[in-house]
């Protein structure tokens, strides 16, 4: 069933920002650009993150139970070069990149603004295009844009699992 016709212009309001969803299970790990991505509660801290059916990293986020979202530089071109479309599941799509991991383990990019680190805590099947996941974040934080590799990004917010 399609839906009603939307103006551009109210869908170009709406809150869209570039994110890299990432996932992993065991040694594989993959990612992909999604600007559908918001906060959903806030307590606990929720977000919700739209996926296209079909790929490569729906069974990672639901077997690993866990994905993590780091924003994007609007004027990013790497990032979206490598991950859009996203890469096959035989590629390893970090290799050369910074990176850190939190408390779930997902690849998390030390280039952008800041990250989330989340446990699955739910999904929605909508007849549509997407599925939506949605994550209790337990760590984020700002992303450091120093050269220096040693450096950890602060951690804002860390919660135990439960």
């Amino acid at each position: 069933m399609d839906g009603h016709a939307v103006d551009p212009a109210i869908t170009a309001s709406l809150p869209q920002h570039p994110f890299l969803l990432t996932a992993r299970v065991d040694d594989l790990r993959t990612g992909l650009v999604t600007a559908w991505a918001q906060q959903c509660s806030e307590s606990p801290m929720l977000v919700t993150v739209a996926v296209p059916r079909g790929t490569e990293i729906e069974p990672l986020i639901r077997d690993g139970r866990t994905f993590a979202l780091t924003a994007l530089d609007p004027d990013d071109r790497l990032i979206p070069r490598r991950f859009n479309p996203p890469p096959p599941r035989a590629e390893d799509p970090f290799v050369g990149m910074r990176l850190l991991t939190a408390a779930t383990g997902c690849p998390i990019l030390r280039r952008g603004r800041f990250w989330l680190d989340c446990e699955l805590v739910g999904h929605l099947a909508p007849d549509c295009s997407h599925r939506i996941y949605i994550g209790q974040v337990v760590a984020s934080g700002v992303c450091s844009m120093s050269s220096d590799p040693s450096e950890t990004p602060a951690v804002t917010h860390a919660a135990s699992a439960n």
